[in-house]
């Protein structure tokens, strides 16, 4: 009785999880489909960059790991801790990046943030050796004999620097900007603010989940919430892309304009004096 009733929470729990990472899939193709537009006009023609190697690997590493947890449909390991830390890595760069242009490049902003970055990576991967150190498989890729306090760990250091990051950006905001309307750092900011938001949610649901959930579920949000990193650091990017662009239109389109009024009253005096 006691192993039917094993079989049957073992299918249940395998449904849940190739629904949740099936819709995780949904989302993130829809909003390539809404994204790519943006991303042919301002990503493919651009000059490479560390920014644009590291939009392209956030952006398209989920359409590689995404389909292979639908496949494995494994629901402590459809995403397995090095690939979630890999993420962790672009995502914190891109951030890193943000902060250094706002400070206007400062190098010792770049060398102060650019070390704790490397204290974060350093500490996560660390985490995630010594969770996979002692963990041990049944049935396939079930995980059991796991510390999973040490992926909460590595999620923990992770929202600790992005965190420290934004404080900085703030007060950025706070001391240079915030008496000076400019729509390309009003994006930034916008989308900063709502990028870490939403991370921080999520780091704190991932993080109550790996602690007090049953051990079959504590990573149930890995692939929600990677999906979730791809889509608001993708977008971060392609709007302030879009913004600078359109930003440069319009000041063309003022330059152009005292052109375009010397023209007009040029042809203006010129037919009152044939009139």
């Amino acid at each position: 009785m006691s192993s039917v009733l094993s079989e049957q929470i073992a299918l249940s729990l395998t449904r849940l999880l190739s629904v949740k990472a099936t819709a995780a899939a949904v989302v993130l193709f829809f909003d390539y489909c809404l994204m790519f537009n943006l991303e042919v006009a301002h990503i493919w023609p651009s000059n490479w960059s560390l920014t644009k190697i590291l939009y392209l690997l956030s952006r398209y590493s989920a359409f590689v790991d995404i389909p292979l947890a639908i496949y494995y449909l494994n629901p402590p390991e459809d995403l397995s801790p090095e690939i979630c830390e890999g993420i962790n890595i672009t995502i914190a760069a891109i951030l890193l990046l943000r902060t250094y242009a706002l400070s206007g490049r400062s190098r010792s902003i770049l060398t102060i943030f650019g070390g704790l970055y490397v204290l974060s990576v350093g500490g996560g991967a660390i985490a995630v050796w010594l969770f996979l150190r002692d963990m041990q498989c049944f049935g396939g890729c079930n995980v059991v004999g796991a510390k999973f306090l040490l992926v909460g760990l590595s999620i923990a250091v992770s929202l600790a620097y992005e965190t420290a990051l934004m404080g900085y950006t703030l007060w950025i905001w706070f001391k240079t900007f915030r008496h000076t309307p400019n729509a390309l750092v009003s994006t930034l900011y916008r989308d900063g603010l709502t990028y870490y938001v939403f991370l921080c949610l999520g780091s704190v649901a991932n993080f109550v989940i790996i602690l007090l959930a049953p051990e079959e579920l504590r990573l149930l949000l890995n692939t929600p919430f990677r999906v979730l990193h791809a889509v608001l650091s993708t977008r971060v990017v392609l709007h302030l892309r879009e913004t600078e662009h359109n930003e440069r239109n319009l000041a063309q389109v003022w330059v152009n304009v005292p052109q375009a009024q010397s023209v007009a009253d040029l042809s203006h005096r010129s037919y009152n004096h044939d009139w």
